[in-house]
């Protein structure tokens, strides 16, 4: 079985949205089960059999407050519980083979914000992600000022967080985990051994990380986690889904081959399904 469990029902950022908006609006908006439909059939035409929308936190307003961002306040304009409705409604009434999710952006400082926002809310799954570092977001492709932190410091703070969020207990899939590498500012090789630290206390929470193609759509140019950190979380026993973090049907699991190779090189025989945040574990197949 081949699943898709990380993706979005548009871009980031009100300009792109406003460019591409013709293409939903045109089916009854982003979230008809006729939009939906459209990333399923991607899916479909790539042998992936179940997909989850997992759209990210920062969309809606309950969020708002949360982080004092512009990016972030500009974008939490939304309703989650239609958000949240729409995706149940095309698995229940539409038929379709959708879970629903949310990326859940890890803040420190909002832990109880973030449990008030899950709960009572039917998830399936939920995405773990750490994006920003004393509110600047790590993978801003238009910052001017992404070498902001040495970066040693960079990778040093982002596990860190990584793993904090990890242990916390919210989250079902820790996203990208080797994200400060998404613009070429890979970990100095003297500092492998928090990487490694970094996988045990990954396995020792119980969560799992996910495989995700994005990368080899961003300027890094690897799946993120790159094949020998995957190794190593195949090693400690951590439990993987599959991902491309698609933001239009068109990228949803786009270069899965790459990816199923990757874990296959790993290990990894099976991946991680999930149903209302409960996991288990089925088959890896491709085709």
């Amino acid at each position: 079985m081949l699943t898709d469990y990380h993706m979005h029902l548009q871009p980031d950022g009100v300009g792109p949205r406003s460019r591409q908006a013709e293409g939903w609006e045109a089916v009854g908006g982003h979230l008809s089960a006729t939009w939906i439909g459209r990333y399923v059939a991607r899916a479909r035409a790539r042998a992936v059999e179940e997909i989850a929308i997992t759209e990210h936190v920062y969309r809606f307003a309950e969020a708002h407050g949360w982080l004092d961002d512009p990016f972030w306040r500009e974008e939490s304009t939304e309703d989650a519980d239609a958000y949240c409705d729409a995706v149940v409604a095309a698995r229940e009434e539409a038929g379709l083979p959708v879970l629903l999710g949310v990326e859940m952006d890890w803040l420190a400082g909002r832990t109880a914000e973030i449990a008030a926002f899950l709960e009572g809310r039917p998830f399936d799954l939920v995405l773990g992600s750490v994006h920003f570092i004393d509110g600047r977001a790590i993978d801003d492709p238009t910052a001017d000022d992404r070498d902001w932190l040495p970066v040693e410091e960079l990778w040093g703070r982002y596990l860190d967080e990584l793993t904090a969020a990890a242990a916390s207990g919210l989250y079902d899939v820790m996203s990208h985990p080797d994200l400060p590498k998404v613009f070429g500012r890979r970990i100095p090789a003297h500092l492998d051994r928090l990487l490694d630290d970094a996988v045990a206390a990954i396995a020792d929470a119980g969560v799992a990380v996910e495989c995700s193609s994005a990368g080899l759509r961003k300027p890094v140019g690897e799946l993120y986690p790159e094949p020998g950190l995957l190794a190593r979380f195949r090693r400690a026993g951590v439990p993987v889904t599959l991902s491309s973090d698609a933001h239009a049907p068109q990228d949803v699991a786009r270069d899965f081959a790459t990816a199923v190779a990757a874990l296959r090189g790993a290990g990894y025989e099976t991946i991680t399904r999930f149903s209302r945040r409960e996991p288990s574990q089925v088959p890896l197949r491709w085709g």
